[in-house]
């Protein structure tokens, strides 16, 4: 699936997150969203390592070659399709799963919360129920 296809679905289920119809388990979500910040820490320090990339050097002392090395140099940064964009753009998908992720925890956290007050409360409404 192209980034702006996933990048677009992970907007929805973040806004569906954010309006509390979006509810994952705390345990499972925990581990989505630290592996979440694995990869994006990955895929920084490789945006990172591009840099190094991006100057090709060592192909010898002919107009072709210096063709070559601009072309490999604008293939990790700069130029069209170039590594260094699809990075940024994957990236931009893994901080909208994580933020899903945590956005979706709170909720459940939230109503799960809310619940156990509801019951405490009934329970004290109740002849006896606060004993």
């Amino acid at each position: 699936m192209a980034p702006t296809e996933e990048k677009s679905r992970w907007q929805f289920l973040n806004e569906e997150a954010k309006a509390g119809r979006l509810y994952l388990d705390a345990s499972v979500a925990k581990s989505c969203r630290d592996a979440s910040n694995k990869q994006i820490a990955l895929f920084g320090q490789l945006k990172t390592d591009l840099r190094m990339l991006s100057s090709v050097t060592g192909l010898g002392r002919f107009n072709c070659a210096d063709e070559l090395a601009k072309m490999l140099g604008m293939k990790a940064v700069g130029g069209e399709r170039d590594f260094d964009t699809a990075f940024k753009e994957h990236i931009e998908v893994l901080e909208l799963i994580r933020d899903t992720i945590e956005i979706s925890v709170k909720k459940y956290e939230d109503q799960q919360t809310a619940q156990a007050q509801a019951l405490t409360s009934q329970g004290a409404n109740i002849p006896g129920g606060d004993q």
